[in-house]
C-alpha cells in the first residue's frame, strides 16, 4: 500500500485540478455552458413585460483592421431590445447581462455603460472584450433583461447570429 501512496496521491491531485479548472471561468468570462444554470431552459425569441411585448436584435463582430493585432480584436457585440409596436420603453426595464453562445461554451458579459442615441423604443447596450471565436460563426445570444420595478428577470434569445468581421 505504501508502494503506492505516491501514485495514488499525485492522481488524486492531479484529477482535483482538473476538476476545479473545468468550472471556473477564465479570464475573458467563457464558462461551460453545462455550468450555467440559467441557460438550461429553451427561452423565446419573444417576451411580454407589463402587457408590453419585446424582440432582440444583435451584431457581433471582430476588427481585423490593420491596426489591430494579427489574429484580430476580441469579439464587440451590440444588443437591441425593441418595443414590437414601437411604443416607448419604460425607464424600468433594463438590458443587464448577455450571454453569448458557441457550440458548449458560453461567454457571460455585462453590458458597458455605453450608450448612442437611439429611439425611444429601442434599448441599445455594447459588450466588450469578448472571445476570439470566428469571424464566419454562428453563435446564439440570449439577454438577461430585468423589470426594476418588480425585481423579476426575463430572456430572450436570438438564435443563427453571425459573427462578422471589419477590415
Amino acid at each position: 500500500m505504501i508502494k503506492h501512496f505516491p501514485k495514488i496521491f499525485f492522481s488524486t491531485i492531479l484529477i482535483s485540478f482538473f476538476l476545479l479548472g473545468c468550472e471556473n471561468f477564465d479570464d475573458d468570462g467563457i464558462k461551460n455552458i453545462s455550468l450555467v444554470p440559467e441557460l438550461g431552459y429553451d427561452y423565446d425569441s419573444l417576451v411580454t413585460i407589463d402587457s408590453q411585448d419585446f424582440f432582440l436584435e444583435a451584431y457581433l463582430w471582430r476588427d481585423f483592421m490593420p491596426i489591430s493585432p494579427p489574429n484580430g480584436k476580441p469579439l464587440i457585440s451590440i444588443n437591441w431590445l425593441i418595443s414590437v409596436d414601437s411604443s416607448v420603453i419604460p425607464k424600468n426595464i433594463e438590458l443587464k447581462q448577455q450571454y453569448v453562445i458557441y457550440d458548449d461554451l458560453v461567454w457571460i458579459s455585462q453590458y458597458e455603460n455605453e450608450t448612442h442615441p437611439t429611439p425611444d423604443y429601442k434599448l441599445e447596450r455594447v459588450s466588450r472584450n469578448g472571445p476570439k471565436w470566428g469571424p464566419f460563426v454562428t453563435v446564439k445570444v440570449v439577454a438577461k433583461i430585468t423589470d426594476t420595478k418588480t425585481k423579476k428577470n426575463y430572456y430572450l434569445k436570438l438564435d443563427s447570429v453571425r459573427i462578422l468581421r471589419t477590415d
